[in-house]
């Protein structure tokens, strides 16, 4: 049983589970060989590590080490405990489970709190006032159902009353984020009342948390979002992302914009593939995201001056995830939401498919060519354009970007010299790779994982202490457990947890055996640990001699003697 699931459910789960199409719902990945590439969704990187292996169901990262098969996978993204993972992969494929009972972790109950609370708030909202501003700003029912909108009705205690009933615990509703504890009597009450309620969700599409629009002016600030919790990081989500990721692989291309009614407009209106920020600075987190979907972002910010700011703050963080800023400029004092009501779709889909690229839409914007700009002007837009180039980490990335500005704004090349980084970061140290003899038993272990009709064999020779690497020999101690026939590595993967050994695994998994037929290598590869053991009993003698000597145990030093001897004679026979 793995959490109540039967074991042939559990096998059936993953076998009906395509790794490959479980994780392309998560990142983009382009194919390479027989393997497929993306950007790691588990760590930020510029250039894509993270390999997914369909062959061998498993996926691994040359970056951070992050490696299993599709219920790790999802275990580590959606931040699930095991029986929960393969519940979340048997609603994907459609296999009902059996269940006895509940083993729902922590991070599996604050989930179920957001869903209770987004199912309670969508009941509340027909009839309501929230449902009558929708209609006041011309969203339709059929945006309303699918965006998942809601109302929290006003009063103090109305979500609360409702677990009540249902005879639900309020502790997990406020670590969720839902309910505040009052200070003046044991009791609970509601966070969100009198709002219009926007679920915020994962890639997935899991509600993990609410930001809410005040429909009166004595309920607090104007929008209100979830407070921070195991499932929600307001700077490491992008509001409708979950919706549109599709619409932005497709395009190449993602058009960010600040809030949630900038959002639902465009997306009622046609244009799909554009997320929020919704309360946050852009982020790298944010960025990371992005770049797993497409190349290219279009800045689409309120044309006023803190859009302004925000819109260049942003354009740093673009670019050290290789993404193209591209600026779209709304008229003065508009907004996205208000600029199709007024203007339509064509004229804000014309805006954002010309939008030019940040160099040139910087040019476009000033008053005069720039050569003609009063001498302060000139001094303030290139000490702007310098703190934009030192914020790009990439050398490369670097050096084109001083280029194209020089080009783009007729800069004598003398300004090259202002545009010197004024700080290098050191670069990471690489490593030669392993090599001698903790390599060859890396090369060893991968021979008996693509080949498993050897271990059997293997084991009745080798033993887990012949290998001098302790990670090795853990993993070797491992193979005792499998079933040789039925044989994967992603299940094997699985018996190690997030440490050393599985890292090791991960690296032996992708390391191909080329060459000799399998048959032939396992034989030399035997001989050769067989010589290993001979070497080591060498070693152990001398220092047993060493030891006997000092105690002055002259009999037994001669018996280690002869000993010594005879398994010298038997390695230079060997050798002969």
């Amino acid at each position: 049983m793995a959490g109540f699931i039967p074991e042939d459910i559990v096998e059936k789960i993953k076998t009906d589970t395509d790794i490959l199409d479980l994780i392309m719902e998560y990142v983009t990945l382009k194919k390479a060989g027989k393997d497929y590439i993306g950007l790691c969704p588990f760590h930020r990187e510029k250039t894509p590590s993270f390999t997914v292996v369909p062959a061998k169901d498993f996926y691994y990262c040359f970056g951070c080490g992050a490696s299993g098969n599709a219920v790790n996978f999802v275990m580590r993204h959606e931040n699930l405990e095991y029986p929960e993972a393969l519940r979340f992969l048997a609603k994907r494929t459609g296999i009902r489970i059996p269940e006895k009972g509940s083993t729902d972790s922590f991070t599996g109950k604050l989930y179920q709190a957001i869903e209770y609370a987004l199912s309670f708030y969508i009941k509340n909202l027909k009839n309501s006032k929230a449902y009558e501003y929708l209609k006041s700003r011309n969203i339709n029912d059929e945006t309303i159902k699918e965006l998942c909108l809601g109302y929290a009705p006003p009063g103090w205690d109305n979500l609360f009353q409702a677990l009540n009933e249902d005879k639900l615990s309020p502790e997990i509703f406020e670590k969720a984020g839902l309910l505040v504890k009052s200070d003046k009597r044991a009791d609970y009450y509601d966070k969100f009342r009198n709002r219009l309620m926007f679920p915020i969700c994962s890639i997935s599409s899991r509600p993990i948390g609410f930001g809410g629009r005040v429909l009166s002016d004595d309920e607090g600030p104007k929008y209100l979002n979830s407070p921070e919790t195991q499932i929600y990081h307001k700077g490491s989500v992008l509001y409708g992302l979950n919706w549109s990721k599709n619409y932005i692989r497709r395009a190449g291309k993602a058009v960010v914009t600040e809030g949630y009614f900038d959002y639902i407009a465009l997306f009622q209106a046609g244009i799909r593939n554009i997320v929020a920020v919704s309360g946050t600075g852009f982020t790298a987190n944010q960025a990371s995201l992005l770049a797993r979907f497409g190349n290219e972002v279009v800045l689409l910010y309120d044309a006023d001056s803190a859009g302004m700011k925000a819109t260049f703050r942003a354009v740093d963080v673009l670019y050290n995830f290789n993404l193209e800023p591209l600026i779209a400029r709304l008229p003065e004092g508009s907004d996205p939401d208000s600029f199709i009501k007024s203007n339509g779709y064509d004229e804000l889909t014309r805006l954002i498919d010309t939008a030019p690229e940040y160099l040139e839409f910087v040019r476009d914007s000033l008053p005069d060519r720039f050569v003609r700009l009063p001498l302060s002007r000139q001094e303030n837009i290139i000490n702007s354009l310098v703190d934009t180039a030192d914020g790009i980490e990439d050398d490369l990335k670097h050096d084109l970007f001083v280029r194209k500005t020089i080009e783009t704004f007729d800069l004598p090349l003398t300004a090259i010299s202002k545009f010197q980084k004024r700080s290098k970061k050191s670069k990471r140290e690489t490593t030669s790779g392993l090599k001698g003899r903790n390599r060859f038993e890396m090369t060893f272990l991968g021979l008996l994982i693509s080949h498993p009709e050897f271990i059997n064999e293997s084991l009745k020779v080798i033993k887990a202490e012949n290998f001098g690497e302790p990670l090795n020999r853990e993993i070797y101690e491992k193979l005792k457990f499998v079933e040789t026939e039925n044989f994967s590595v992603g299940d094997f993967l699985e018996q190690f947890p997030e440490n050393g050994a599985r890292r090791r695994l991960t690296e032996i998994v992708v390391d191909e055996i080329t060459g000799a037929p399998p048959e032939v290598l396992f034989s030399d590869y035997i001989n050769k640990f067989k010589k290993f053991q001979l070497s080591d009993r060498l070693a152990s003698i001398r220092a047993e001699i060493a030891k006997a000597e000092k105690d002055g145990e002259a009999q037994k030093t001669e018996g280690l003697y002869r000993e010594y001897r005879d398994l010298q004679n038997e390695a230079n026979r060997k050798v002969v």
